[in-house]
């Protein structure tokens, strides 16, 4: 008995420390990626700012096999909005802001998390072609557990800003 009460101790103790860690914790998170595309910036600027094209290169896929969407008509620039349904996950994208072969702005809404995620596409054509900076910011709020998680945005989803780099580069060189 003394020893299962010991082991309660502990596990209570270590809870209560894990809360009080992540309070110190980050309450945003931000992952940035960069490529050169070797292609013209206006070739890579339609695949940002198209939606429809995000359906061929887009690496989030890999994650949910099941997944179906629904776009806006037209599917691209400042208002378009893509939404999907899985069984993992619902959600939706919407271009908030375009300008040609420079920058787009996207809005992300997750079902179930109350802060949207904002993704922000620059291009800025290069010697080798098309220079991109794709940025991803949110945040956590307070929950102990997402703040846990924003340990992990980088690897998470900067992984996936890689493949879809690899796929676009596929698309476009």
């Amino acid at each position: 008995m003394k020893v299962l009460k010991n082991l309660l101790v502990g596990l209570v103790s270590i809870i209560i420390l894990l809360v009080i860690i992540s309070f110190f914790l980050a309450s945003e998170y931000t992952v940035s990626r960069t490529t050169v595309i070797k292609a013209p910036v206006e070739k890579v600027y339609s695949e940002f700012n198209d939606l429809n094209h995000w359906l061929t290169w887009n690496s989030f896929d890999d994650d949910f096999p099941d997944i179906k969407y629904t776009t806006t008509d037209p599917g691209n620039g400042v208002g378009a909005k893509q939404s999907w349904v899985s069984e993992k996950m619902n959600g939706s994208m919407t271009i908030t802001e375009s300008v040609p072969n420079k920058h787009v702005k996207i809005l992300l809404q997750f079902e179930g998390f109350d802060d949207p995620l904002q993704a922000n596409i620059d291009m800025e054509p290069v010697a080798e072609g098309t220079k991109v900076t794709w940025t991803d910011e949110g945040k956590l709020g307070k929950n102990p557990v997402y703040k846990y998680m924003g340990l992990m945005m980088d690897k998470m989803m900067g992984g996936n800003m890689e493949k879809s780099f690899e796929n676009i580069k596929k698309q476009c060189e």
